[in-house]
């Protein structure tokens, strides 16, 4: 029988159960039309939830399960591995790992690590197991697993700082080390000593900021765009205004472009990082460019090409600036090409004169930054950009000068309370001048919050309150009667949490939420006061 398809919603559909086209990993005939990859069609296993190519014969096709470990590169294809069609690499690679026994277990972690991490992720814990091997083949050369010890990780960590790599990276290669110690010791691949890495080993995580490209910097790009070609000037209007990860808008469907029922435009894509499909809403000049697009490519790669953007003959190779278009999608680093170039042509550059260095992902980051700084609420950002949580959207809440100076003054044309409802007076010093409002910055968290501000110093460091509802008792939380409809709407959740949790007997999850409960009801109270006031 035939699965039954939502008609409603053009999601990706379930194949008919064809008995020539089975996984050939599992054997399951349940999957997903996925793509193609050069003349393939490619499917997404619904049991197994690998990916697997029509036509391959299983009995031909390696096993995830029987790669020899005696092979230094294994293809991201034979660990039923995807693979975004923009990038090129599709290898794993040992050669560099100089110790055998190392060599050895690296194999087996990612072997066993392959049927639930991306490969990209795979390819980075090598390369934390390629940093390791390079300090034990320069300090250790002699020893094996038995003779590894806490001393010698102590020395690891201190390589790892004269490396002068930042606190992520850092972190990951310690972290991927201590998973890799602790697999292998559950699996009998090596013994080896207990504990070798404690959580003080870790840096602790710094603020990251936006890495958005200034206004001078987009304005000087749009100025010049005319000098891009077709394809490429429809790539930068649309990734500048969707925030879109490069993979996401080099793999967009050529059919990605719908109305609602008010005939508002909106574009259909697959969000890798999240597996999952996804909707943006768009702009009417937007769509335009996306139709053009569509025309082009039906035009010159005819109606078999399914992508909406397509390479060019030559690639990144190609020295001048002409676009013949290729059947095959785009790479990120062919996109990156045509934008630096263009910078070094129209010397592109930022305020200080610095000829500017584009990266796809800073278009994401300026989309990002430009919301916070027109006001738009952090849990609709987190919507727009397909944030998985709000600490990821939380990136972007650092506020421009012009826009930090407007919000103090909004705060302050009414009154402004903290957690206990008492009044909160602002030195009114800090808006009289530049200086006045870069010791504001320097020395208080400017970060937009959808019930209010943070006025925690800085010195303080940064804020380790998990989620929103930490701020209603927070002593650094600054609200005012803006944002009453948020505090009532918070208030009358927690109302019904409490209740419920009384009737079921829930006496933590009462002592938990009557804090927040009493100094809501605190707020409003104060604010609602004020309101009251202003229109006697």
């Amino acid at each position: 029988m035939e699965p039954k398809i939502n008609r409603e919603e053009p999601r990706l559909k379930l194949v008919k159960n064809d008995s020539e086209i089975a996984c050939y990993h599992c054997g399951s005939k349940r999957y997903q039309k996925n793509g193609t990859t050069g003349r393939r069609k490619k499917y997404h296993c619904k049991d197994c939830k690998r990916y697997f190519l029509e036509g391959v014969n299983k009995s031909k096709s390696k096993s995830h399960y029987n790669i020899p470990l005696s092979d230094d590169v294994w293809s991201a294809e034979d660990l039923g591995l995807r693979i975004s069609p923009h990038r090129s690499d599709s290898k794993l690679i040992f050669l560099s790992i100089q110790q055998g026994w190392l060599k050895e277990a690296a194999k087996k972690f990612i072997h066993y690590k392959a049927a639930t991490l991306q490969f990209q992720t795979l390819q980075k814990i090598i390369s934390s197991f390629n940093t390791f091997s390079e300090f034990i083949a320069l300090n250790y050369p002699q020893i094996t697993w038995k003779q590894l010890n806490r001393d010698i990780i102590l020395d690891y960590i201190n390589y790892l700082t004269s490396k002068h790599l930042n606190w992520d990276t850092k972190n990951h290669k310690i972290s991927h080390l201590k998973e890799l110690f602790e697999i292998g010791k559950i699996n009998h691949w090596f013994e080896i000593s207990s504990y070798l890495i404690s959580p003080e080993d870790y840096l602790k995580p710094c603020k990251r900021l936006p890495r958005y490209i200034p206004e001078v910097v987009m304005t000087q790009l749009n100025k010049n765009l005319q000098l891009l070609p077709e394809p490429i000037t429809r790539m930068v209007l649309m990734i500048q205004e969707t925030g879109l990860r490069i993979g996401e808008l080099l793999q967009m469907s050529i059919d990605c472009l719908k109305q609602d029922s008010q005939g508002n435009w909106l574009i259909y894509y697959m969000n890798w990082k999240m597996s999952k499909e996804d909707t943006k809403p768009i702009s009417r000049e937007l769509a335009k460019v996306i139709q053009e697009q569509q025309k082009y490519i039906k035009e010159h790669l005819g109606k078999e090409f399914s992508y909406l953007y397509c390479a060019r003959k030559g690639g990144s190779n190609c020295r001048n600036n002409s676009f013949i278009p290729q059947a095959k999608v785009m790479s990120d680093k062919s996109f990156l090409t045509f934008l630096r170039k263009l910078a070094k042509q129209c010397n592109i550059v930022d305020d200080s004169g610095k000829l500017w260095n584009f990266q796809a992902h800073q278009f994401r980051h300026t989309v990002g930054t430009r919301m916070i700084n027109a006001g738009v609420p952090h849990h609709i950002i987190q919507r727009y950009l397909g944030h998985e949580s709000p600490a990821m959207t939380s990136v972007y809440a650092h506020i421009h000068d012009s826009t930090l100076r407007k919000e103090i003054e909004k705060y302050h044309e009414s009154k402004v309370v903290n957690f206990q409802g008492q009044t909160v007076e602002l030195d009114k010093t800090i808006l009289s001048s530049n200086d006045d409002l870069e010791w504001f910055k320097k020395n208080i968290q400017a970060r937009a919050l959808e019930h209010g501000y943070c006025a925690r110093p800085k010195v303080l460091g940064d804020c380790d309150i998990p989620g929103f509802d930490g701020c209603y008792n927070c002593p650094h939380w600054r609200t005012n009667s803006n944002f009453l409809p948020i505090l009532k709407d918070t208030l009358d959740r927690t109302n019904k949490v409490i209740e419920k949790a009384r009737n079921c007997g829930w006496e933590l999850q009462v002592k938990k939420n009557e804090p927040i409960q009493q100094n809501l009801e605190t707020v409003i109270k104060s604010l609602e006061e004020e309101a009251n006031e202003q229109k006697d």
